[in-house]
């Protein structure tokens, strides 16, 4: 790529990183990040609010800022000379060479940035990168960056940070703190996440988003052939949500008669995060390796623009939801199967320290019966003397023998569950 382009792109890209604009401050402790030497590396799903985390961070710091996005088209032939250009342009335009943090955005989409930004660090100098495919990042850090950066995992909006951009109150101080939540709950439930459709509350944005994530970052990068087979795959999966599979039902609905491939598929929707699958807990690892997986979408509104039929599924839907916040929270999550079925079932060091049924409501006896059984079947097994169900609206608390379930609406679990913050590796 020719100096004088990259010079243009980058002046092109310095003024609109610099430009003023108001940011929802997000539930991330950043001070650790800041304050130390390691590269921080930003991973999440295209669209979660990378680019705007960097100005935060920017905001927060003293120093000079040069930022670079690589997703621009412009670049596209950029080349392993280009890295050397930079630093002679960042020198043109700060007229030094040291106090300045490096912001690079989508850093993925060149090759050897891992060694450049080893460079960079080797020289004392601050770098925060971000990436949209989780694979790629982490086979390169553990290869080059080892001991020297931290990650932090960046997802959608949590409903801690929508109530903050609705400005509305976390915290319950009268019935209409109250009705006020809950009306913004309804909304997030709907919306999900991704920061322009909250501010824009245009829903069919994530319809673009999934599309674009899919072409770009999965289609082409891996060269995929069988189009619809895959889009097959993909419609099945988003449209049952929560529930188990098998690879035999799944090679039977796309047609993709290849296991390796088909578990390839899903690895790439989980690579760019886009999708996640739990596996059955088992004491038994061999056990829990053949075991069928779950899986779940990457933000909620893909359940309403990208699934088949799911407009009244409000069940799966809130437990997508609940599942989504446990691994913002960075819990190590399974489910139970048994006799009955617990959602989920959280892992602390070697032991099951927490079981969580999830139910749109409890009104149904049959319903309630199921759900409250497989809960209790999991606490014995795992000698918990406490479960949580969670539902949209209701809330008790009740006693079997020893052990006591407690029934509380996802809205107020979630901010409750809001003060913990994100942890990075």
């Amino acid at each position: 790529m020719e100096k004088t382009k990259l010079r243009q792109v980058i002046f092109d890209q310095q003024e609109v990183f610099n430009t003023p604009i108001d940011l929802i401050d997000r539930d991330i402790d950043l001070d650790k990040y800041i304050k130390n030497q390691e590269i921080i590396v930003i991973t999440g799903i295209r669209r979660s609010g990378k680019s705007s985390l960097l100005k935060i961070i920017r905001d927060k710091l003293d120093a000079k800022s040069f930022y670079l996005n690589f997703d621009d088209i412009r670049l596209t032939e950029f080349n392993d000379q280009n890295f050397e250009d930079i630093e002679d342009i960042v020198f043109e335009i700060f007229n030094e060479a040291k106090d300045i943090n490096f912001f690079l955005d989508e850093v993925q989409n060149v090759k050897n940035w891992e060694r450049w930004v080893n460079n960079l660090y080797s020289r004392n100098v601050k770098v925060f990168v971000t990436g949209s495919n989780s694979h790629l990042l982490s086979s390169e850090i553990s290869t080059y960056l080892t001991g020297r950066n931290k990650t932090i995992k960046l997802f959608p909006f949590s409903f801690k940070e929508f109530l903050l951009l609705r400005e509305s109150p976390s915290i319950i101080n009268s019935s209409k703190d109250k009705r006020k939540i809950i009306r913004n709950f309804n909304e997030y439930f709907l919306l999900g996440g991704f920061p322009v459709i909250d501010i824009n509350k245009d829903l069919e944005l994530s319809r673009q988003y999934f599309e674009d994530i899919i072409n770009k970052d999965i289609v082409k990068r891996y060269g995929i052939r069988m189009i619809k087979e895959f889009n097959d795959l993909i419609l099945y999966l988003f449209s049952n949500v929560s529930k188990q599979y098998s690879y035999s039902t799944l090679k039977k609905i796309s047609g993709i008669k290849s296991l390796s491939m088909i578990k390839n598929y899903i690895d790439y929707l989980k690579q760019v995060f886009l999708a996640y699958t739990i596996p059955r807990f088992d004491f038994s690892i061999k056990k829990q390796k053949v075991s069928s997986s779950k899986f779940y979408a990457g933000d909620n509104s893909f359940l309403k623009t990208i699934a088949f039929g799911f407009s009244e599924n409000k069940g799966q839907r809130l437990e997508n939801l609940v599942f989504l916040e446990l691994v913002r929270r960075n819990n190590e999550i399974y489910y139970y199967s048994e006799k009955g079925e617990c959602d989920f079932v959280i892992k602390k060091g070697l032991k099951i320290v927490k079981a969580i049924q999830v139910t749109y409501d409890l009104t149904n006896i049959k319903t309630k019966n199921r759900e409250v059984n497989g809960l209790l079947e999991a606490m014995k097994e795992f000698k918990l003397k406490e479960g949580l169900i969670l539902t949209f609206d209701q809330e008790d608390e009740f006693d079997f023998e020893d052990k006591k379930v407690i029934v509380k609406p996802v809205w107020k679990w979630m901010i409750e569950n809001g003060k913990e913050k994100n942890k990075g590796n």
